[in-house]
């Protein structure tokens, strides 16, 4: 599992540049709505300062959530390349600071800026991977198994010590039922038995991973411990 790279520090100086040219930049406010699903709004989000979330709900209201937005990350480009409505709807976090760029503009920047373009298929490259990796964990994975790849998925990138890593500030169980397709009840005792294990811990704020290797080894997809 490798940290994947924000969209906006792939960007040349020139190609971040005619961006900033010809965006708007708005703030939102935690807990506002960014972007609604089934909008058929088309035009295409970097978000600046903060953090955002992309959710879908079931038919049952249960939240599922598609992937956290932080700094440099792009989003709101599908309904700007297919012209169809909105797949999620995107949350601030926390306050957001965003920019937003007008559909003909980001065609424009698509179709004359080619470093712009090839940062966009890597980035649409890595979230076909993303969906492919999850729809084979939901298919095969117990609830286990998911919880521990979420988790150290999160601390990809984060503050880490001997053999431990910290993620900041620590998830809730139902942010984390949220992101692997199941139940808070069901993450509560995944997250018990996994703490009776010391491989983790709450720490002043923090969820700390204290043994990232045994983690990894019940997290692959060939143990069935």
């Amino acid at each position: 599992m490798t940290a994947p790279t924000v969209f906006l520090s792939r960007l040349s100086q020139a190609d971040k540049a005619a961006l900033a040219a010809r965006w708007a930049v708005q703030h939102y406010q935690r807990e506002e709505v960014i972007l609604a699903h089934d909008d058929f709004g088309r035009d295409v989000f970097f978000v600046l300062e903060g953090r955002a979330r992309a959710t879908i709900f079931s038919e049952g209201g249960r939240a599922v959530a598609y992937r956290d937005i932080g700094a440099g990350d792009i989003f709101g480009e599908l309904a700007a390349i297919d012209g169809k409505a909105r797949s999620t709807n995107v949350v601030a976090l926390e306050p957001v600071r965003a920019a937003k760029l007008p559909e003909a503009v980001f065609h424009d920047i698509v179709n004359t800026h080619p470093g712009f373009t090839w940062a966009l298929l890597e980035h649409l490259s890595g979230q076909m991977r993303r969906m492919t990796d999850r729809v084979y964990e939901f298919s095969t994975l117990v609830v286990r198994k998911r919880l521990i790849r979420e988790l150290l998925r999160l601390a990809e990138g984060a503050s880490s010590g001997e053999g431990e890593v910290s993620i900041k500030p620590a998830p809730t169980h139902f942010d984390l039922a949220a992101r692997i397709s199941t139940h808070r009840e069901a993450v509560s005792r995944a997250m018990s038995e996994l703490a009776r294990r010391k491989l983790i811990e709450k720490r002043r704020g923090s969820l700390v991973l204290r043994d990232l290797e045994t983690l990894k080894t019940l997290g692959s997809y060939e143990d069935e411990v």
